[in-house]
């Protein structure tokens, strides 16, 4: 588990806990990184991302679980934080609490993508849970 009592740790996990987006780099076959953005959801050990099955980055978690999560830095460049950790795709879904926060987190983006809270788990029904091992940044 990640020591998150430094002044930066902290500042971390806050930012886990309002960020809207982290970007989560994965490895594709050819070994080439592939970030992109992501909603997620942080409980204090992992973070919940859900997916489309057939998405890219479920076949380079399944290939390689080794993955990182960092978030946008400010216009200077400034506020980096960067997380690495072991990716797992669940085969059942997080605790119903977790998944209305996660849901109550991103409601007006799903209803921006016209969609509800029922069709956005369907259609993105694999769940990725991160649990990271390692934090740095400035």
């Amino acid at each position: 588990m990640l020591d998150f009592n430094s002044p930066f740790g902290q500042v971390l996990e806050q930012r886990l806990r309002q960020e809207q987006i982290i970007w989560l780099t994965t490895v594709d076959a050819h070994g080439t990184p592939q970030p992109r953005p992501v909603w997620f959801h942080w409980d204090g050990e992992t973070v919940l991302v859900f997916s489309q099955p057939g998405a890219a980055k479920i076949r380079h978690i399944y290939r390689s679980p080794r993955v990182a999560l960092n978030f946008n830095t400010d216009a200077g460049g400034d506020h980096v934080g960067v997380l690495t950790g072991v990716a797992r795709i669940s085969q059942s879904l997080p605790d119903p609490a977790r998944v209305q926060a996660y849901l109550d987190k991103y409601a007006a983006g799903i209803q921006s993508l016209e969609m509800t809270p029922e069709s956005m788990l369907g259609e993105y029904s694999a769940v990725v849970l991160i649990t990271p091992d390692s934090l740095r940044g400035f």
